[in-house]
Protein backbone atom coordinates (compact mmCIF):
# COMPACT_ATOMS: atom_id res chain seq x y z
CA UNK A 1 0.00 0.00 0.00
CA UNK A 2 2.94 2.32 0.72
CA UNK A 3 3.80 2.36 -3.12
CA UNK A 4 0.35 2.93 -4.19
CA UNK A 5 0.64 6.01 -1.91
CA UNK A 6 3.87 7.51 -3.29
CA UNK A 7 2.45 7.02 -6.52
CA UNK A 8 -0.37 8.73 -5.78
CA UNK A 9 1.33 11.73 -3.70
CA UNK A 10 4.08 11.83 -6.89
CA UNK A 11 1.06 12.04 -9.24
CA UNK A 12 -0.36 15.33 -7.22
CA UNK A 13 2.65 17.03 -7.35
CA UNK A 14 3.16 16.62 -11.35
CA UNK A 15 0.67 19.63 -11.77
CA UNK A 16 0.36 21.51 -8.16
CA UNK A 17 2.38 24.26 -8.71
CA UNK A 18 0.08 26.36 -6.41
CA UNK A 19 2.49 24.66 -3.55
CA UNK A 20 5.80 25.79 -2.40
CA UNK A 21 8.53 25.00 -5.02
CA UNK A 22 10.16 23.18 -1.85
CA UNK A 23 6.97 20.66 -2.14
CA UNK A 24 7.29 20.03 -5.78
CA UNK A 25 11.20 19.39 -5.27
CA UNK A 26 9.85 16.82 -2.84
CA UNK A 27 8.08 15.44 -5.59
CA UNK A 28 10.76 14.30 -7.67
CA UNK A 29 12.41 12.72 -4.73
CA UNK A 30 9.13 11.01 -3.97
CA UNK A 31 10.25 9.72 -7.92
CA UNK A 32 13.52 8.62 -6.75
CA UNK A 33 12.39 6.61 -3.95
CA UNK A 34 10.42 4.97 -6.77
CA UNK A 35 12.79 4.09 -9.26
CA UNK A 36 14.40 1.78 -6.47
CA UNK A 37 11.36 0.16 -5.49
CA UNK A 38 9.88 -3.28 -7.33
CA UNK A 39 6.78 -2.77 -8.96
CA UNK A 40 3.97 -4.89 -9.76
CA UNK A 41 2.42 -4.11 -13.55
CA UNK A 42 -0.39 -1.70 -12.41
CA UNK A 43 2.10 0.41 -10.00
CA UNK A 44 3.93 0.60 -12.87
CA UNK A 45 1.48 1.25 -15.64
CA UNK A 46 0.41 3.97 -12.42
CA UNK A 47 3.81 5.51 -12.25
CA UNK A 48 3.93 5.69 -16.02
CA UNK A 49 0.93 7.72 -16.17
CA UNK A 50 2.15 10.11 -14.06
CA UNK A 51 5.60 10.21 -15.62
CA UNK A 52 3.73 11.45 -18.43
CA UNK A 53 1.59 13.86 -16.37
CA UNK A 54 5.35 15.30 -15.39
CA UNK A 55 6.85 15.46 -18.93
CA UNK A 56 3.57 17.50 -20.16
CA UNK A 57 4.37 19.61 -17.32
CA UNK A 58 7.95 19.88 -17.33
CA UNK A 59 8.15 23.34 -18.50
CA UNK A 60 6.04 24.62 -15.44
CA UNK A 61 8.07 22.29 -13.22
CA UNK A 62 11.99 23.58 -14.05
CA UNK A 63 10.41 27.23 -13.78
CA UNK A 64 8.65 26.02 -10.42
CA UNK A 65 11.34 24.00 -8.84
CA UNK A 66 14.43 26.09 -10.35
CA UNK A 67 13.50 28.83 -7.47
CA UNK A 68 14.60 26.43 -4.48
CA UNK A 69 17.19 23.91 -6.75
CA UNK A 70 19.78 24.37 -9.75
CA UNK A 71 19.22 21.17 -12.17
CA UNK A 72 22.54 22.54 -13.43
CA UNK A 73 23.90 20.96 -10.44
CA UNK A 74 22.35 17.63 -10.52
CA UNK A 75 25.04 14.67 -9.96
CA UNK A 76 21.84 12.32 -10.06
CA UNK A 77 22.23 9.51 -12.60
CA UNK A 78 20.23 9.82 -15.94
CA UNK A 79 18.32 7.16 -15.13
CA UNK A 80 17.17 9.40 -12.95
CA UNK A 81 15.90 11.99 -15.97
CA UNK A 82 13.38 13.41 -13.61
CA UNK A 83 16.40 15.40 -11.66
CA UNK A 84 17.68 16.67 -15.49
CA UNK A 85 14.43 18.21 -16.50
CA UNK A 86 16.66 21.78 -17.47
CA UNK A 87 18.16 19.20 -19.81
CA UNK A 88 15.45 17.23 -21.02
CA UNK A 89 13.97 21.15 -22.23
CA UNK A 90 17.05 21.86 -24.21
CA UNK A 91 17.13 18.36 -26.07
CA UNK A 92 20.11 17.21 -24.16
CA UNK A 93 18.82 14.23 -23.69
CA UNK A 94 15.76 12.45 -25.22
CA UNK A 95 13.51 9.72 -23.13
CA UNK A 96 12.55 6.11 -24.80
CA UNK A 97 9.66 4.18 -23.63
CA UNK A 98 10.77 0.57 -22.83
CA UNK A 99 8.26 -2.29 -22.21
CA UNK A 100 7.19 -2.79 -18.39
CA UNK A 101 8.94 -5.50 -17.97
CA UNK A 102 12.05 -4.89 -15.65
CA UNK A 103 11.61 -4.99 -11.80
CA UNK A 104 8.08 -6.57 -12.11
CA UNK A 105 6.72 -8.58 -9.67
Amino acid sequence: MEKIRLINLYGQGTDDFGSSPFEALETLQIRSELHKEILTREEQRMLAANDMKLLSNVEKMVEHVSKVYDFTTSTEPLDEWWWHLDMLLKGEIILSASPLQNKVI
